[in-house]
């Protein structure tokens, strides 16, 4: 198994007073036999080298919160296995509901500070309605990236570098400051984490959608990766669009956004698109189900070709 992406950003990002961490989230799957299991670590590294990090919302249920492992001390270099298997777990975890793998971390602080730091953001990263965020969930932090561009390394602090999996199945590595400073997040973060469970589920229907036949669908992806670059940051920004329109069900907000991705970005510019928009979001309409019922192949192409040519997705 190729560890690719890992074994690079070891070898061009780690200091030589680097701790190796690795962050499992514990609402992932992952079955108790796996090497990477929770309980296997601990029989391969020893009890000492695996601790809970107390998200806010789980601390009082210590077996579902996430799992930071020293794969490394400063000087030693990680068994090969353990990159090995978590490379591969991360290749893998876009066929889930929840990654499992969210994360490699550099760092010459110990296991406890950083274990402390990670729980002690989800408060500094409260999403709108201002509930604590875990914002170390790959997605979460891929918006964090897109929406907090000048806040993102102050957050991470003292964690030097961290690679993180993207929505469209790469790698990208975020560098953290070397000096503490308060962190006030941006009001489009705190509403980008708001949207995260809705952003992923939308992410994970078109994912799952690439996979299968469709009718007319000219904006299908048929890319080498999972999704399209940038995946997460259209959907925020088809979201953010189709909330600024006036819908609020998950359901209508999905369909909108799919049929975007598929037949055309700019679809709510259609007058009989956003007539339908307006009363989806009165509650007079299911959007999924009237396009389901009263959209043929023919009415979309007819739809697709009043439309003037977009350049992305978003």
């Amino acid at each position: 198994m190729n560890t690719g992406p890992v074994s690079y950003f070891l070898e061009h990002y780690r200091k030589p007073d680097d701790y190796l961490y690795l962050l499992l989230d514990g609402l992932a799957e992952c079955a108790p036999e796996h090497p990477l299991s929770v309980p296997s670590l601990i029989q391969s590294l020893g009890e000492a080298a695996v601790t809970r990090v107390l998200r806010p919302d789980l601390a009082h249920t210590p077996d579902v919160c996430p799992a930071l492992v020293q794969m490394a001390r400063p000087g030693e270099s990680p068994a090969l296995r353990h990159l090995q298997w978590s490379a591969e777990r991360a290749s893998q975890d876009p066929g889930y509901h929840k990654r499992y793998v969210c994360g490699w971390l550099l760092s010459p602080q110990p296991l406890e500070v950083i274990a402390s730091h990670i729980a002690v953001r989800c408060h500094t990263t409260a999403s709108a309605d201002g509930r604590p965020t875990p914002w170390f969930e790959p997605l979460r932090l891929e918006l964090l990236c897109a929406t907090a561009a000048s806040e993102i390394s102050w957050l991470l602090c003292p964690i030097r570098f961290w690679l993180s999996s993207l929505s469209w199945g790469v790698h990208t590595a975020v560098r953290g400051t070397d000096t503490p400073v308060e962190v006030v997040m941006p009001a489009s973060a705190r509403q980008a984490q708001q949207w995260a469970p809705l952003i992923n589920s939308l992410l994970g229907t078109w994912q799952h959608l690439l996979r299968r036949p469709v009718g007319f669908a000219p904006w299908r992806w048929t890319g080498d990766s999972v999704l399209p670059p940038q995946a997460a940051l259209h959907a925020l920004r088809l979201v953010r669009n189709a909330h600024a329109s006036g819908l609020r069900d998950q359901r209508d907000i999905i369909a909108l956004c799919l049929h975007q991705v598929f037949i055309h970005p700019l679809l709510p510019q259609h007058p009989e698109i956003q007539a339908l928009i307006a009363k989806a979001g009165s509650g007079a309409l299911d959007l999924q189900s009237h396009f389901a019922s009263h959209y043929s192949d023919a009415l979309w192409k007819r739809t697709f070709t009043d439309l003037p040519r977009a350049k992305d997705y978003s």
